[in-house]
């Protein structure tokens, strides 16, 4: 960090990006600029998100590879990087589409279900054209046995001649000639995707090629290879955590475990806190399906060390790496397996069901990240930012107007929550109320979050009109260039509020007029000061349980003189009346709980004898709001 004339700014950032699919074409630009003025240490995102957060990750690896001297001086990853949404945008290789739309190949058999999606997804035709296009679809791919239907829905009009003097049942016997083929059509793709979805891993894309092209998954393994120059240095060798963690770069990307029913981070941790890494093995012929043959071959080379004791035995489950030698494209997976669109990826545990003697290894399900949080912004945040955690946001624009960028100007201009209404023919209300019953459940936590003071000044909001990103996979190269600009806009802004001032694009004048004042410094002090009211409310609390229960049988008192041995978690040793530092946990534990009460007695008498005299002096007077406030919650 270096100050300048009357201005602070940093050289180091976070980032953390939101899930969205195809919405992940904004974020490219941003990177770039932001690249310009700071140095990438942690990085983290969901989905879509984590894609571009890994290749983050990988071109800031790239980079401080080139100024080691690992790689020529030309070598520019955020260059490339750069290129990527006019990459996205080039005719796919098979001439269908954008190579966006090519990196998803269904399999064969769940084509038929691919191509009625796209066509329901198509933009600028009415609700019943999209879906007699969609039903078409099914037909031709119904092969011989639609005849069948087609025949069944003809008989009711051998019967019509006889209707002829009577229009109702004329009518009905029309109605049943169109209704059974359709239904012959739906009953097929029902049993279609009954059947095919779940042999794919409930999804039509695996993410590995079905065709000619480069599909997602092969894609992306070379593409982090490529800006973090690892192809160059390691040929055949994956990007791994571990050469992330040698240049002090962190990613962290979100899955969700739906078999247990909760989010994990990846990697997998593997410390004194949580071993989870320990707890899953994979098969060679699930993952064969899933990444390239390298990617595999590597996992099987660096498998983990067997923990003592660990049950092993069957040969056809491996173990997983240690979290340094995770390819990063594997972690990437696992976090953009968004459902029935791509394959879900399974790893193996053990199941007990309460008799360790009877335990065996089962599937577990990995998918979207986005399902238990798809903007987890709260990744890298500490008490006080070293550095700014910036944070990009997709959110929903109702009209062409209001799509763009949107940043707070001042402390006070909060960005507005976003509004979901139910409007439109009663079916689309049903729909839109169905939507937001999942949508709320999945964005309720980043959306608080996101309008709290210390998060809404470092978060960019970027909003979307229905035709732009999301599911929109046969979004065109001008569509797809215009998100890439707003993401660019995004990173110019941050760069001007936070970085050094010779850095700032020349342009950026007529995005961000007048003066600056959401910047670094802004953002140190709020998050001061809401450290200072919290940690005020916080050592209230300790004090009003502590001096309740004092001298009664609940006394924490009485947990300093208890033998360890007693309980599971004891402290250990004796509380002596020893000089300091202490030199046993009781003891230390003591001097900890006595410096935190007195912390609570000089709050509350300073405050106490300052409002005797008419002055407010408690730390929470001006600080921003709402406040947050601390509470226990578990490591995810």
């Amino acid at each position: 960090m270096e100050q300048g004339a009357g201005s602070v700014w940093a050289d180091e950032c976070d980032l953390v990006l939101k899930g969205g699919i195809t919405s992940g074409v904004v974020y490219p630009l941003a990177i770039a600029e932001l690249a310009k003025a700071f140095r990438f240490r942690s990085i983290g995102g969901t989905s879509a998100g984590a894609i571009a957060a890994a290749a983050a990750a990988a071109a800031e690896t790239g980079r401080q590879r080139r100024e080691a001297g690992a790689l020529p001086p030309q070598f520019d990853p955020f260059a490339r990087l750069r290129e990527l949404p006019a990459f996205l945008g080039e005719p796919a290789t098979e001439g269908r589409g954008t190579r966006l739309l090519g990196f998803f190949q269904p399999a064969p058999e769940l084509a038929p279900l691919f191509d009625a999606f796209l066509a329901l997804l198509q933009h600028g035709k009415s609700k019943m054209r999209r879906m007699g296009e969609a039903l078409a679809i099914l037909w031709r791919s119904a092969g011989p046995g639609r005849w069948l239907g087609l025949l069944a829905g003809l008989l009711p009009l051998l019967f019509l001649p006889l209707q002829l003097r009577s229009l109702l049942p004329a009518v009905v016997l029309l109605g049943v000639a169109m209704l059974v083929p359709m239904a012959f059509v739906m009953v097929r793709a029902l049993r279609l995707a009954l059947h095919e979805l779940p042999a794919n891993g409930f999804g039509i894309c695996s993410g590995m090629p079905q065709r000619e092209g480069l599909a997602l998954t092969e894609w992306l393994a070379g593409y982090l290879d490529e800006l973090s120059g690892q192809d160059r240095l390691h040929p055949g060798a994956p990007l791994t955590f571990g050469n992330l963690a040698g240049y002090d770069i962190e990613l962290q990307v979100m899955t969700t475990c739906l078999t247990l029913g909760r989010p994990f981070r990846l990697p997998f941790r593997d410390d004194e806190q949580v071993r989870e890494n320990n707890s899953f093995w994979f098969r060679e012929e699930d993952f064969a399906r899933l990444f390239p043959a390298r990617v595999v071959q590597w996992l099987k080379e660096h498998q983990r060390v067997p923990v003592p004791g660990e049950r092993d035995g069957d040969p056809a489950f491996l173990r997983l790496p240690e979290p340094k030698d995770l390819p990063v494209v594997v972690a990437v997976r696992m976090s953009l397996s968004f459902p029935l669109l791509l394959s879900a990826v399974p790893l193996y545990a053990f199941r007990t069901n309460g008799d360790p003697a009877r335990a065996r290894r089962e599937p577990v399900w990995f998918t979207d990240g986005g399902i238990a949080s798809n903007f987890p912004i709260h990744f890298f945040d500490a008490p006080l930012p070293s550095r700014p955690t910036f944070g990009i946001d997709l959110g929903e624009a109702h009209t062409e107007a209001e799509a763009g960028e949107f940043l707070p100007r001042t402390n006070k201009d909060a960005r507005r929550p976003d509004w979901r209404a139910f409007e439109g023919a009663p079916p689309d209300r049903l729909l839109s109320f169905l939507l937001s019953v999942l949508g709320v459940g999945m964005a309720w936590n980043h959306e608080v979050l996101s309008h709290m003071p210390g998060f809404r000044d470092r978060i960019g909001l970027v909003r979307l009109t229905r035709e732009q990103g999301g599911l929109n996979l046969t979004m065109e190269k001008q569509r797809i260039a215009q998100l890439a600009r707003y993401g660019e806009n995004v990173g110019k802004r941050f760069v001007r509020r936070f970085g050094d001032p010779a850095k700032w694009d020349p342009e950026i004048a007529a995005l961000e007029p007048g003066p600056v004042l959401l910047d670094w410094e802004n953002h140190q002090l709020i998050r001061f000061r809401l450290l200072l009211a919290t940690m005020e409310e916080f050592c209230g609390q300790l004090e009003h349980v502590l001096s309740r229960l004092a001298g009664s049988r609940s006394d924490y008192e009485r947990f300093l003189a208890l033998p360890a041995r007693r309980h599971s978690y004891g402290l250990q040793g004796q509380v002596e009346a020893a000089p300091l530092p202490p030199r046993s946990q009781a003891q230390l534990a003591r001097e900890v709980l006595q410096r935190l009460r007195a912390l609570a007695c000089v709050l509350q008498s300073a405050t106490t004898l300052a409002g005797q005299e008419g002055r407010d002096i408690r730390l929470s007077k001006r600080a921003p709001r709402p406040a947050p406030e601390l509470k226990v919650r578990p490591r995810v």
